[in-house]
């Protein structure tokens, strides 16, 4: 992804940078992710990371595109294609969370992390959920009149700040904390159906 002539592209060292910063991130914290630390990794200058990103920030968002696309792979398994929507729905969110639930605090971090556009905030999961949504309106198994994002938006707030708490207490039990998680989101599916 490197910069030549304005244009973005793609080259083995943004490849090694970016697979790099995963790697330390999701192991070790986003606040362990600096460029001093990629290029100490990489034995690199500061610009060989500066020709390719603007900066630490967009490399961490590149990571959680990388996270959440991971995510999204795994919860997509749980999809029966002779389900119901809602069963399908509910099965894929219990899988993310497990997903999550199984990494760490680390990875759940970069599954939560978002952007502000002025379209609103911007997230790969929240996309997904959005995605399916709309796919459900199309056939008729949700309100037509139902706002997508708004309720992939409740459902991802509900299901990151659920695994947030689970990430941060040790005395969260995980099955209280996916009850809690279905509850909320049970009260979305529940508002979209027809």
């Amino acid at each position: 992804m490197a910069f030549s002539k304005g244009k973005r592209i793609e080259d083995e060292t943004s490849k090694r940078i970016v697979d790099l910063a995963v790697n330390i991130g999701c192991r070790e914290g986003a606040d362990v992710l600096t460029v001093t630390r990629l290029c100490r990794e990489l034995n690199c200058d500061r610009r060989v990371i500066y020709n390719r990103f603007r900066d630490i920030d967009e490399i961490n968002m590149i990571v959680a595109q990388r996270c959440n696309e991971e995510l999204m792979a795994k919860a997509r398994t749980a999809i029966n294609p002779q389900a119901s929507f809602y069963d399908n729905f509910t099965a894929l969110i219990k899988a993310a969370f497990a997903y999550v639930y199984e990494k760490n605090a680390n990875f759940q971090h970069y599954t939560a992390l978002y952007k502000v556009t002025d379209e609103g905030v911007r997230n790969e999961v929240l996309q997904a959920l959005t995605n399916l949504i709309e796919e459900g309106k199309s056939t008729g198994d949700v309100r037509a009149e139902t706002d997508s994002y708004k309720a992939a938006e409740n459902i991802w707030i509900i299901t990151t700040g659920i695994s947030g708490m689970l990430a941060a207490n040790t005395n969260y039990k995980y099955q209280d904390g996916l009850d809690t998680m279905l509850y909320g989101v049970e009260a979305v599916l529940t508002c979209m159906k027809p």
